[in-house]
């Protein structure tokens, strides 16, 4: 995700190894809601006279929103017949195609928090202009629009009013803008308007320094037809964006096999705990896109 899909999606998002765990899981005391605070930095230092006084401070902290971790999975079986008979590894296979499964679904409800823009714990919605994260116009990715995403992060501010710099490390986007952005990102010289060719691209220095991330859930959300956005995630170093948190930090399934009373045959069941939740706004930058 990361882009941070974390405890961690990264983000970004972010995402996940698919290997699956055979063992039995943790009987640990399940607590479903999580309060944080995202501290908001402290007061700048301030030059101690001769007496030794030091000045008060008061931290300041922002109430983050309750992180819910909800529990998916699914169930399979087989008859004992089938159980016996299988000679295509249908038992071997099934664990890791599941699997998959947990990291597409965990991968798609990251993607539609950014396409939905829900309000988060300010009361505000992720992408506004008072969190100033959100492009006024949509475009596709172009030096300018690139720029301009960039910016939005390196504007961002603490709640003192103090800058961060949050650092763009990713860009987001929909599938159609990959070869664009390798254009963007690798081009050293470029024509300008007004300058004459053979400019100095000023993006060219970032192209190892951001991570180009293709993602084709972004086209099936925002559906046919649309305009499809497009985003710049920031360093988690400096601000977070979305955060995946897995319960006991088991980010794998588990799996358990059953026999069914009165009747020959296996069930298994798959199961992984996890909640997404928008834990920060200075951390991401969306650009509303076109239609591609």
């Amino acid at each position: 995700m990361g882009f941070s899909i974390e405890t961690s999606v990264s983000a970004v998002t972010v995402f996940l190894q698919g290997a699956l765990s055979f063992f039995s899981p943790c009987v640990l005391p399940l607590v479903p809601l999580y309060v944080s605070y995202l501290a908001g930095g402290a007061g700048e230092f301030l030059r101690v006279g001769e007496n030794g006084e030091l000045k008060a401070d008061t931290p300041k902290t922002e109430l983050l929103p309750q992180r819910q971790i909800d529990t998916f999975g699914r169930q399979f079986s087989m008859t004992r017949q089938a159980f016996i008979n299988d000679d295509v590894g249908f038992i071997t296979e099934m664990p890791g195609l599941y699997a998959m499964s947990a990291k597409r679904t965990i991968n798609k409800q990251v993607y539609k928090i950014l396409i939905d823009n829900p309000a988060i714990f300010d009361g505000v919605s992720l992408f506004d202009n008072a969190h100033n994260n959100l492009i006024a116009s949509g475009d596709a990715p172009s030096i300018d629009t690139l720029q301009a995403a960039m910016l939005k992060l390196l504007h961002q501010k603490d709640p003192f009013g103090d800058s961060i710099m949050v650092e763009p490390k990713y860009v987001i986007v929909p599938v159609g803008y990959g070869f664009k952005m390798s254009q963007i990102l690798e081009t050293a010289m470029i024509d300008v308007t007004g300058i004459g060719s053979h400019t100095a691209n000023a993006l060219y220095q970032y192209r190892n320094k951001l991570q180009v991330i293709e993602e084709g859930a972004l086209n099936v959300l925002a559906g046919d037809g649309n305009a499809i956005p497009w985003f710049v995630a920031g360093d988690q170093r400096y601000a977070k964006s979305l955060q995946v948190d897995y319960l006991n930090g088991q980010e794998t399934p588990t799996i358990r096999r059953s026999e069914v009373p009165g009747r020959l045959g296996f069930v298994w069941d798959i199961w992984l705990d996890w909640g997404i939740t928008a834990v920060d706004f200075r951390g991401i930058a969306k650009n509303p896109g076109t239609t591609i």
